[in-house]
């Protein structure tokens, strides 16, 4: 973190109290990390893949009579209905004028963790197919699954990494000491 002393800041460009800058930021990251993209976004993908191992064959048979990659649905639907659950959460604090600390950071941890969980088994359902890029004309899902998976790690990284997320939680809503 870098801090800065004896800095001027004229008044008509100060946000929120004097001193209190870091606390401002906190807040409006509170609200950037809430995670909300990620339950609507994993839910279409979930119907694609589903709908996809429905029509879809591998290695002779259908891809949705295989029991691990029923499984690995079903854990998914899981998944993107927690998403879901923790987004109507922090939608529900916003709308009390609360703000959404330990939450967002819940829901940027579940979402992150969830598109990596759709594209780690959508690639394994694609195959090779699940490479090909958004624009190619063989590419299943409009190259959906290869785009998620080239972006997820930076997705894990961008407004605080799980890791940070993790001591969020356990510091701010769990009332841990700092580790």
């Amino acid at each position: 973190m870098v801090t800065f002393d004896n800095v001027r800041v004229p008044k008509k460009n100060l946000v929120g109290e004097q001193n209190r800058g870091w606390y401002v930021g906190a807040t409006l990251l509170d609200f950037e990390r809430s995670g909300v993209d990620y339950s609507a976004g994993g839910r279409r993908v979930l119907e694609e893949l589903i709908a996809y191992a429905k029509d879809n064959d591998q290695n002779g048979s259908l891809i949705a009579s295989n029991a691990i990659m029923r499984n690995r649905l079903a854990d998914l639907a899981i998944e993107v209905d927690v998403s879901r659950l923790i987004s109507y959460n922090i939608a529900w604090m916003q709308g009390e004028g609360l703000v959404p600390n330990k939450e967002s950071s819940m829901g940027k941890i579940v979402g992150t963790e969830l598109q990596q969980h759709l594209s780690e088994t959508g690639m394994q359902m694609l195959g090779l197919h699940g490479q090909l890029e958004p624009g190619s004309k063989y590419a299943p899902m409009q190259g959906r699954i290869e785009h998620m998976h080239l972006t997820n790690v930076s997705e894990t990284i961008q407004a605080g990494t799980s890791e940070i997320q993790r001591n969020i939680i356990a510091t701010r809503g769990l009332g841990l000491p700092r580790g």
